[in-house]
């Protein structure tokens, strides 16, 4: 009985499942310890990842929008603050999701619209983006042999295959007091502060994955002075978290990525009494995968001399990950407030997340195009509103050169912002310089054809030819092979290239003669 000799192994496949953006309300209602709002300053979004669950249908999957929120109050006429969110789901219909299948999800808040209700109520409509990437990860039994017969003949070929071996998905906590320097008045109510990553950096040494970065934190609060002014201050705060992999070696690399889960900053009492410290807890996640490159073998064809067999292939779709894609440049471009907004005074801070943005690989180069959404926070000079806050939308266009780059390649990348900086260049306009690195993976797409079943009739042998002649003279034709010659006429394949001293394997040319055993 004829059977095939199977391998046993992993293969992976990437798939963008879902790329839209989508509009969310919420009513965000000022807790009652505070004041009644008399107009909306500045009102800051960001959308985060709660938890993802598969579902025969599809995937669920759970988020949060976190608002901050400044207003200026009634009657005080004081700049208040705070802090809201929301839940929300999303449902991706997916034909298939296996157990072991990656889910990566990437929220964007693109665009946040208010609208005053009432003194104790604003509506807001948060227009999110929504990146999901199914990672598959699927065993397989590769047809290596057949079993059962002496004089079977094997069409082999090898495929370079890719799968992820190894997932880690962590996260870790930086718990930080900062002290005021010596000069700045102490801390009367923190009134907004931001957080971003900088300067991360992955590195493998030994069997742990060490990360290191800066955590750049931007602060507004109401001093304690006898004027109640506005300060700002600037933080920066430097981590390192190392995380035990058991996936290393020449074969393997690893790709990253690393985000602020939640952020959180609060004025405390140093030992004199004075609220001089500022106590930041964040929560960083970090997120990778070790990606394993082998050769793998596999029968393409096969015939027998004595017996005849049927032989039923699958195409099995398969990734090969080609080459690390990784880039940085700057983006210069400036910053206009609408007319109904009070003049600049001075930057509080610019926050930013990447848009909407594509990659595109052709004549040796990956280009990546798309925009940064910026959302520029300032004090103005006017009493009326004296804090303001707009968004800008920076197009950028970068071209990336790889050196395996070509049509058949996809491109799975990250837009990460890596530093801001910004002058006024009037009290209408701002000039922004946004450092942006660009780091991924570049994947060809394969298929190839495995041979997942073999039958035979009742009667397999071949019926012998008694005046077939034991030796034939064949003129090769245009699009012929070794192995379709040998096949055609029941010869065996090491003897056809013996016969005819062919030294490489399967060189063969129109119009050659080729004697064939019989």
């Amino acid at each position: 009985m004829l059977e095939l000799i199977k391998d046993y192994v992993r293969i992976s496949n990437n798939c963008l499942l879902e790329d839209k953006t989508d509009v969310y309300e919420f009513d965000c209602i000022i807790p009652d310890t505070l004041p009644d709002m008399q107009k909306v300053l500045a009102v800051d979004a960001h959308a985060e990842s709660d938890s993802v669950s598969k579902t025969s249908g599809g995937i669920n999957l759970y988020f949060k929008i976190n608002y901050k929120i400044l207003y200026l109050s009634d009657p005080e006429s004081k700049i208040k603050s705070f802090s809201a969110f929301s839940d929300h789901s999303l449902k991706i219909p997916v034909s298939a999701v296996g157990d072991d299948d990656i889910i990566k999800v990437v929220y964007n808040v693109e665009n946040v619209d208010t609208t005053f209700i009432n003194s104790r109520k604003i509506s807001v409509k948060t227009s999110v983006h929504t990146d999901v990437l199914q990672k598959c990860a699927t065993e397989i039994g590769v047809c290596t042999g057949i079993s059962g017969i002496d004089d079977v003949q094997l069409q082999k070929s090898t495929i370079e295959l890719n799968t992820v071996s190894e997932v880690i998905s962590t996260s870790f906590d930086v718990d930080e007091e900062i002290a005021l320097s010596i000069g700045k008045a102490p801390y009367r109510e923190v009134l907004r502060s931001d957080a971003r990553l900088s300067d991360v950096t992955y590195s493998l040494i030994g069997d742990k994955l060490q990360l290191k970065g800066n955590l750049i934190i931007c602060t507004l609060y109401t001093a304690d002075d006898m004027t109640e002014s506005f300060q700002i201050i600037e933080n920066e705060v430097p981590f390192s978290h190392s995380v035990e992999v058991e996936n290393i070696g020449e074969n393997i690399s690893w790709q990253c990525d690393c985000f602020l889960k939640s952020f959180n900053a609060e004025a405390i009492a140093d030992p004199d009494g004075e609220l001089r410290l500022l106590r930041i807890v964040a929560n960083i996640a970090v997120e990778g995968d070790a990606y394993s490159v082998y050769q793998q073998e596999y029968i393409t064809d096969a015939y027998s001399l004595s017996q005849s067999f049927d032989l039923n292939s699958a195409s099995v779709p398969c990734m090969l990950a080609s080459d690390s894609i990784s880039g940085q440049f700057v983006i210069r471009d400036s910053a206009v407030k609408p007319e109904d907004l009070p003049e600049i005074s001075q930057i509080v801070n610019v926050t930013s997340c990447p848009g909407q943005y594509k990659c595109t690989s052709e004549n040796g180069k990956f280009t990546i195009s798309g925009s940064i959404l910026c959302n520029v926070l300032y004090l103005s000079y006017s009493e009326e509103c004296p804090i303001a806050s707009f968004s800008s939308q920076i197009p950028f266009v970068q071209s990336i050169d790889c050196i395996e780059c070509s049509d058949d390649l996809s491109a799975f990348v990250s837009v990460l912002i890596n530093h801001i900086s910004f002058n006024i260049m009037s009290p209408a306009e701002i000039e922004m310089r946004i450092s942006v690195n660009i780091k991924g993976l570049a994947v060809k797409n394969c298929i190839f054809k495995n041979i997942i079943e073999i039958s035979q009739s009742d009667n397999p042998l071949k019926e012998s030819i008694c005046d077939k002649p034991s030796i034939l003279l064949y003129v090769v034709q245009p699009n012929d092979s070794l192995w379709k010659i040998a096949k055609k006429y029941n010869a065996p394949i090491e003897l056809l290239r013996d016969i005819n001293q062919i030294k490489t394997p399967d060189l063969i040319y129109t119009g050659q003669k080729l004697l064939i055993p019989g």
